[in-house]
């Protein structure tokens, strides 16, 4: 695999459903990235609100699932509809509710290039409105199995999360991986269909050899749309 920035070819994959209101962003944020994703690619989960005439209209092709189908299900159909894969592909998956700064992929892959065992990276997330709230810089999990960002509350940004580190897992919001780790590991668990699935993939990244970053100077603003309930959510037994 080349260590080059300019042999890695990247697809981005948006996932959205009912996301109107953050979509227009979103694309903005794609189109004015340093390192452009070579192809963008979008996967509608049943949207009434108009988010697949908006992505079309953007020049960004759609594929449709039912409003009940899951996270994973959505990025599997995306992958399964790309070209067979290359050695220096990487897959740069995005909710509808979460806007990159421009530099933030071109970050995230020299964070990875220049660490050959990284099999995924991941952003540090802000909000999405007070854009200095840390939401995330990386997952792990208590010895009872909640979710654990070690952030103190409200936690503002003021650089001391910039670095580099290995963590257990990151958010499915602006998560690369390799195609080749994606394929290996058989995508997302199907038994997760929204939430807990990037902890998951995180642990059998390790278990599989690979290590997971978080890249503090790869920055991206999330909504937390469905967390905060500000859409509903229509994926049965999502919990």
């Amino acid at each position: 695999m080349s260590n080059k920035l300019e042999d890695q070819y990247v697809t981005a994959i948006i996932v959205t459903h009912n996301g109107v209101t953050w979509l227009s962003e979103v694309v903005a944020a794609l189109s004015s990235q340093k390192f452009k994703p070579n192809e963008i690619i979008a996967v509608d989960n049943g949207s009434i609100d108009g988010s697949p005439k908006l992505l079309r209209n953007a020049g960004i092709p759609v594929i449709a699932q039912d409003r009940d189908a899951g996270f994973g299900s959505a990025i599997a159909a995306a992958v399964s509809s790309l070209p067979k894969s290359e050695n220096d592909e990487w897959l740069w998956i995005l909710h509808d509710d979460c806007a990159p700064d421009r530099n933030a992929l071109r970050k995230l892959l020299i964070a990875a290039l220049e660490r050959p065992q990284v099999g995924i990276a991941g952003p540090k997330i802000l909000g999405w409105h007070d854009r200095k709230h840390i939401l995330e810089v990386g997952i792990s999990i208590t010895e009872n199995g909640t979710r654990w960002t070690g952030l103190e509350e409200r936690e503002h940004d003021q650089g001391q999360h910039d670095e580099t580190k290995t963590v257990l897992a990151v958010s499915t919001a602006g998560m690369l991986i390799k195609r080749s780790l994606y394929e290996e590991l058989g995508g997302f668990d199907p038994s997760l269909e929204l939430f807990r699935d990037d902890i998951d993939l995180g642990w059998r990244t390790h278990i599989a050899g690979y290590s997971v970053v978080c890249v503090g100077e790869a920055i991206l603003y999330h909504a937390e749309a469905a967390t905060s309930e500000r859409r509903s959510v229509d994926v049965r037994d999502a919990v």
